[in-house]
């Protein structure tokens, strides 16, 4: 595996450690556009891209 692809990716665990938040609130974020989707990498695992979290994150330090 490539090291540029280390880190690239974000559980859901991580985002909830990060922001301290709960995965329902996680999932209600997404439904209502709040948050970017994740992507789907197989049948049961999603991560979230950590350049969209971070986008995410200027975008909303903007606001």
């Amino acid at each position: 595996m490539s090291s540029k692809l280390v880190g690239a990716y974000l559980t859901r665990q991580e985002l909830q450690a990060e922001f301290k938040i709960s995965s329902a609130t996680i999932y209600r974020w997404m439904s209502e556009g709040k948050l970017p989707k994740p992507i789907h990498l197989g049948a049961n695992m999603v991560r979230w891209k950590t350049s969209d979290i971070e986008a995410w994150l200027t975008e909303r330090e903007a606001v």
